[in-house]
């Protein structure tokens, strides 16, 4: 059977799998199937969770990050572009200033951009204090005219970290819009309702059991898809220095489990 990549199925692609899981479930009598305590502890917290992800994709907070976010990271692969083109340069103090930032970007991490909003803000300061701050990366900033660049960068990344401290209080005043919990709670209610599931369809106390069994088996596989496909083609879609660009997540991107 199937087992879905739950905690890697961004907000949308989660709640519809649990929506149509409940479809599923809704087209068969749950009180003739021993499940109906199982399914009526999922329907609430899906429709909360649908509640809320309503509410964060109507936030202008959110469209801002959405916005700031793209930017940083575009600022990042073109940095990262640039410096992998200056290392074939004919001077060699190009190419060996070039390599010091290059090679302090690689101590960071080689996917930057496939962090969490809050890792990638912090390891993006990281970077921008140290080519600030340490004597031979300024003077390497300064050989490839990288000052520009580097100052759109920290302007997009210092902005992102405001704008999600406003979000992170717009949320907290509305707690109606906490998905990450709602998604912990509707992760617990959905294994158990899958295990009374396999429960039953082990005890063969009705074939619809095993029935509903395969088409979830089948419906996360599909759901599975879709994040194998999005991984494969994000590794495909590499700029020149080899950086992933991975879409976020309406709050947080999704990692891997």
């Amino acid at each position: 059977m199937n087992v879905p990549f739950l905690n890697r199925y961004r907000h949308g692609e989660f709640l519809q799998y649990l929506k149509d899981v409940s479809q599923l479930l809704g087209e068969q009598d749950m009180a003739a199937l021993q499940l109906t305590a199982q399914y009526d502890a999922l329907q609430p917290v899906v429709a909360s969770i649908d509640t809320a992800f309503k509410q964060s994709q109507a936030s202008e907070i959110t469209t801002e990050l959405t916005n700031l976010d793209d930017q940083r990271d575009k600022a990042l692969t073109g940095l990262r572009s640039v410096i992998n083109g200056y290392q074939y340069h004919y001077q060699e103090t190009i190419v060996n200033a070039a390599s010091v930032l290059q090679a302090n970007i690689d101590q960071h991490g080689n996917n930057i951009q496939r962090l969490s909003y809050q890792e990638e803000t912090v390891v993006l300061s990281s970077i921008i204090a140290d080519w600030q701050g340490d004597k031979e990366l300024i003077e390497a900033v300064k050989n490839l005219n990288l000052d520009k660049w580097l100052t759109h960068l920290q302007t997009t990344n210092t902005s992102f970290a405001t704008r999600y401290l406003a979000r992170v209080e717009q949320q907290a005043a509305n707690p109606s819009e906490d998905i990450p919990t709602f998604r912990e709670e509707a992760t617990t209610a959905y294994r158990d309702l899958v295990a009374h599931l396999n429960a039953h369809a082990t005890l063969n106390t009705a074939p619809q059991h095993t029935i509903l069994l395969e088409q979830i088996s089948v419906l996360a596989g599909q759901y599975n898809q879709v994040v194998e496909n999005r991984t494969n083609s994000s590794a495909a879609d590499t700029s020149q220095d080899g950086d992933i660009i991975e879409d976020n997540d309406i709050i947080s991107r999704v990692t891997a489990p």
